[in-house]
């Protein structure tokens, strides 16, 4: 993120810079914090990578055309200016992780602590993201994924650079230009793999390569500089606030920043503009000049404080977090980042990275061998931190679309099921516990309610897997008794067509002759329960505490529960309401005798679902016939 500067470049443009950085991590830094305050926020990412790739790509160009290359000592250069701030980070963040975290969340710190010391968080926080985990505002070292993706990103460069100038050193900007527009394309191709697309290099490089693009490129004219400056910013600023966490990014939705910091970069590498005096203000040069430890500390400051809390920490309080990310930052750019840039690089800086990367994995490797060192806690706080693990033991090979016959069948031995239950994630725990007395056939899938006739956010093959398997249970004779199971919570509340596709649903079930059940909305506590409740029992403060409303004012699920109420008594058809078992005069409890009745933000454990399956009749046994 606070990447060297060419002494070559004039102060103006220096200062420039530092005040685009500036903006960069001012930008993610209020995303992190009050995300709807600034909803692009999060594209501040992406102006780094561009400003990264611009210096970068800068220097190693004159180097390599001088003959001063030396990989050798660009890595030097690297692990003086990226380890020591990283590496304290880390390991204060153990350190706090040590004192309030779950064995659980203690041994995927300690993974994730690993995975960034050696620069594969990127490829970690892949293959791990999904609904077992944490959620992303919860993981401390989450941020770390950008810089994984630099230093991937700049294992190959200097040495596919030097190539191409030892071979067509005129044709560079065009070369650049092709390779930014093929990764481009890549990025855009990856979007329909959400998860890849945003941590994994390939599908990022084509932003690192536009800021070296801009390096290579010919300087533009004098009269053309002020343009080129006022809409590279105008296309900042549109992203900041246009673009949001709905937004298919990065693919052609990161163009627009990407571009518009690129054309500032552009536009003041041989003159001054007015954006570049606006950028130049001495209170921009300070946050740029902090700008890598900054980002460094904000969110493991913002991580833990929202572990600890029960509910989204107040505004002053996410307030308090964004002035001590401000001092953490400075201390450590004053106290780490500037002695240790001060160390030549004669001395053996790759010998001493190279040991304290050794140092960190070994304290990393051993929290995590040790399963997050569950001896910290008492057997009651252990038995709250182990509901994170309270989930149907079928999930895995259960959980997912299969074709209908292949469908599971839960309980009862060879005993037929006489009922099924269908829905997204809602139904996977609700479908292990009615199998405790019962056969069930479980037809869940992440993402992807009971609709038919609509396309799913983030789920392409819903739509042909929902018809499949509403052909499958109308044409299954021995299933009498269909649930429906929906978090209405989890889709955009102007999802088109999600009332009529659950109306053709019911209505095509009910044809068939099938008894329907409509089950209401599950409540969400949309925090981490094992965890909070794990350290309100480490804190001794009080367990009763740890509720919420039974029905929140949400208008989306108001107007759900409505629909859902309505299409009920039309079809003379049973509406179940789940926080009749779960909830008492309006409030939901989220333990129940040092039992949590959550797994993970959005999903009741077993022990909740246990509850809401005493409110499901028994199947009636008799003729199934069409109406």
């Amino acid at each position: 993120m606070n990447r060297p500067i060419s002494p070559e470049m004039s102060a103006t443009f220096r200062a420039d810079i530092q005040g685009l950085r500036a903006i960069a991590v001012l930008s993610v830094t209020l995303f992190h914090a009050f995300p709807h305050a600034l909803p692009g926020g999060f594209v501040g990412v992406d102006m780094f990578f561009v400003i990264s790739g611009f210096l970068i790509g800068a220097l190693l160009r004159r180097d390599i055309a001088t003959g001063r290359f030396s990989l050798a000592e660009f890595y030097r250069k690297r692990i003086r200016r990226i380890f020591p701030a990283l590496f304290a980070m880390l390991l204060v963040c153990l350190a706090v992780g040590s004192l309030i975290l779950s064995p659980e969340k203690f041994e995927e710190l300690a993974r994730n602590a690993l995975s960034a010391t050696i620069f594969l968080s990127n490829v970690d926080f892949y293959r791990y993201s999904g609904y077992f985990d944490t959620a992303a505002e919860l993981r401390p070292l989450l941020h770390t994924w950008s810089l994984a993706v630099e230093e991937q990103f700049y294992l190959l460069f200097p040495l596919v650079l030097w190539l191409v100038m030892q071979r067509a050193a005129r044709h560079l900007a065009w070369i650049t230009l092709l390779s930014v527009l093929a990764l481009l394309g890549l990025s855009q191709w990856s979007l329909d793999h959400p998860t890849a697309a945003y941590f994994l290099t390939p599908f990022r490089g084509f932003e690192l390569l536009a800021g070296a693009l801009m390096a290579y490129a010919p300087v533009p004219p004098a009269r053309l500089r002020p343009v080129l400056a006022s809409a590279g910013a105008a296309l900042v600023l549109a992203s900041l606030i246009l673009l949001s966490s709905r937004t298919p990014f990065p693919g052609l939705w990161a163009v627009p920043p990407t571009l518009g910091t690129g054309l500032i970069l552009w536009a003041g590498r041989a003159g001054t503009t007015r954006i570049a005096l606006w950028l130049s203000h001495p209170v921009l040069v300070f946050f740029g000049a902090i700008s890598y430890s900054l980002y460094l500390w904000h969110w493991p400051i913002m991580a833990y404080l929202r572990l600890l809390s029960p509910e989204e920490p107040a505004i002053w309080v996410m307030g308090l977090s964004l002035a001590a990310s401000g001092l953490a930052g400075w201390l450590s750019y004053r106290l780490i980042e500037q002695p240790f840039a001060q160390i030549p690089t004669t001395r053996p800086i790759l010998r001493a990275g190279g040991c304290a990367m050794l140092a960190l994995i070994a304290g990393s490797g051993w929290i995590w061998w040790q399963k997050g060192m569950p001896q910290r806690f008492t057997q009651a706080e252990l038995q709250l931190f182990a509901g994170a693990e309270d989930y149907s033991p079928w999930r895995a090979s259960c959980h997912k679309h299969l074709p209908y016959r292949d469908t599971c069948i839960l309980g009862s031995g060879d005993t037929p099921p006489e009922i099924a239950v269908w829905g997204d994630s809602h139904g996977t725990e609700l479908s292990a516990a009615l199998s405790h007395d019962r056969a069930v056939r479980q037809i869940t899938a992440s993402a992807c309610p009971p609709v038919i006739g609509i396309d799913m956010p983030r789920r392409p093959d819903c739509r042909s897997a929902n018809k499949a398997m509403l052909a499958g249970l109308v044409a299954d004779t021995t299933i009498a008794t269909v649930l429906l199971a929906t978090n209405r919570a989890a889709y955009p509340e102007d999802l088109a067509g999600m009332a009529e596709g659950y109306r053709a649903v019911v209505e095509a079930l009910v044809a068939g002759g099938k008894e329907v059940i409509l089950l209401g909305q599950i409540p969400n506590p949309d925090l981490d329960v094992p965890q909070i409740a794990g350290s309100y029992k480490l804190l001794g403060r009080d367990l009763a505490t740890l509720s919420m409303p039974a029905h929140p004012q949400i208008p989306m699920l108001v107007s759900w529960a409505g629909q859902q109420k309505a299409l009920a008594r039309e079809l003379d058809l049973q509406w179940i309401d789940p926080t009749a078992s779960l909830c008492r005069d309006g409030i939901c409890p989220m333990t129940e005798a040092d039992s949590v009745l959550y797994f993970n933000p959005t999903h009741v454990s077993m022990t909740g679902a246990e509850k809401i399956a005493t409110l499901i009749p028994a199947p009636v046994h008799r003729t199934i016939t069409a109406r």
